[in-house]
C-alpha cells in the first residue's frame, strides 16, 4: 500500500482568507487518512483565526518536521527559522505580508527538495505585496524555479472535468506573441499530455487553442496559427500524441466540457483562466509543475475584502490538497 504523502500547507498572506479557509479544511478529520499534513506558517494567527470561527482546532508548535506526529488533535505548525512575523497589518497591500508568504513557500519547498515532503500546498498569497517585499519576480511560480534549479516549471489548471496549461502566464499582454513558438507551444502540448497520462488517462485528447479570433480565419486576422500553432500541433501528433487544434478560443472549453477533450493548451493567461473560473469553485485548483515536489494552491487570491469576515469559501483549497495528494511523490520520513 502507498504510505500517506507529507503535505505542507503554506499559510499564504497572513492578513488574507488564507489562514481562515485552512482552518475550515482541516476540521475534516477525514484528511489524516489521506495524507500526512502539516502547516508552515504562524501559530498565533492560527490560533486566533480559528477562535474567531468558533472552531476548537488543537494547534501545536513544531520545531522540527522529524518530530511530528500528523495527527489530528495536534495539527502541527512549523515556522521557518529566524523568520518572526509579530503583528499582523491590516489586509491590504504591505511587504510584510509578502515577506511571510514568500518565507512560508521557501521553507516548502526545502523540505521538497530534501526529500521529506512530497506535496506543497499553499493559501493564496498577493503578488503585490510578494514584490514589495523584495522577490523580483512576476509570481511564486518563477521564484520556485529559481528556488529549486527547474527551468520551466509550468501551471496546470483544473476546471471540474478538464485539464488546462498556458504557453504564457504571468506577462505584460504586448509581450504574449513573441513568447508563442514553436517550440513552446509543442512542449507544452507534450507537458499537458504527461500529466493527463499521470493522472490516468487512457490515451488523453488534448485540444490547442487559437490565438487569434476564428482561429485567424486563413491568415486574415492574423498568422500565428498557420506558421507557429498549428505546425507545433503536427509535430505532437507524429509523436503519438492526440491533439487536434489549432480550435478557435471561444468554443475550446465549451467542446472539451462537452466531452470532446480531455484537456487544453492555451496560449495566454486570461484565456485560460475566465474559463476556467466560469466552473464550480468547489473542484478548480492551480497546480504547479515541474517542479521537485507538485504544489497546487487556491484558484482564486486573498480576498482582503472578506477577510476575517468568516465567510470565505474553502472548496478551491480543498480541491487543491485533493490533487496535491493524488500526484505526491512518496517520502522516506
Amino acid at each position: 500500500m502507498r504510505p500517506k504523502p507529507i503535505i505542507a500547507i503554506a499559510m499564504g498572506d497572513p492578513a488574507g482568507i488564507g489562514p481562515e479557509i485552512i482552518a475550515k479544511v482541516l476540521t475534516d478529520g477525514r484528511l489524516y487518512h489521506r495524507c500526512r499534513p502539516f502547516i508552515i506558517g504562524d501559530l498565533g494567527v492560527m490560533r486566533d483565526t480559528a477562535a474567531s470561527l468558533g472552531l476548537s482546532l488543537p494547534f501545536h508548535h513544531l520545531d522540527d518536521l522529524s518530530a511530528a506526529q500528523f495527527e489530528p488533535s495536534a495539527i502541527e505548525v512549523l515556522n521557518p527559522p529566524g523568520f518572526t512575523l509579530g503583528a499582523v497589518p491590516p489586509p491590504a497591500v504591505h511587504p510584510k505580508l509578502g515577506e511571510a508568504a514568500g518565507r512560508y513557500l521557501e521553507q516548502a519547498y526545502q523540505l521538497g527538495m530534501q526529500g521529506v515532503v512530497g506535496g506543497v500546498v499553499m493559501a493564496p498569497m498577493n503578488k503585490e505585496s510578494f514584490r514589495a517585499a523584495g522577490y523580483d519576480y512576476y509570481d511564486e511560480l518563477q521564484f520556485l524555479g529559481e528556488l529549486t534549479g527547474c527551468p520551466e516549471p509550468f501551471i496546470l489548471g483544473a476546471a471540474g472535468p478538464v485539464w488546462a496549461v498556458s504557453v504564457t502566464e504571468h506577462i505584460p499582454f504586448k509581450d504574449i506573441v513573441s513568447f508563442i513558438t514553436h517550440a513552446r507551444v509543442h512542449r507544452y502540448i507534450q507537458h499537458l499530455h504527461d500529466v493527463l497520462d499521470k493522472l490516468g488517462y487512457i490515451e488523453p485528447s488534448i485540444a490547442v487553442a487559437a490565438l487569434n479570433p476564428h482561429g485567424g480565419e486563413g491568415g486574415l486576422f492574423g498568422r500565428e496559427e498557420i506558421d507557429v500553432i498549428a505546425p507545433a500541433i503536427q509535430d505532437a501528433v507524429r509523436d503519438d500524441i492526440r491533439v487536434a487544434g489549432p480550435v478557435p478560443a471561444d468554443i475550446v472549453f465549451k467542446r472539451a466540457l462537452a466531452g470532446d477533450f480531455d484537456g487544453v493548451v492555451c496560449l495566454y493567461h486570461d484565456q485560460m483562466n475566465i474559463a476556467r473560473k466560469l466552473q464550480g469553485r468547489g473542484d478548480i485548483a492551480t497546480l504547479w509543475m515541474g517542479l521537485p515536489v507538485i504544489g497546487a494552491t487556491t484558484a482564486h487570491g486573498t480576498a482582503f475584502d472578506i477577510a476575517g469576515q468568516g465567510i470565505a469559501d474553502p472548496g478551491s483549497l480543498r480541491a487543491a490538497l485533493h490533487y496535491a495528494i493524488k500526484l505526491a511523490q512518496p517520502q522516506g520520513l
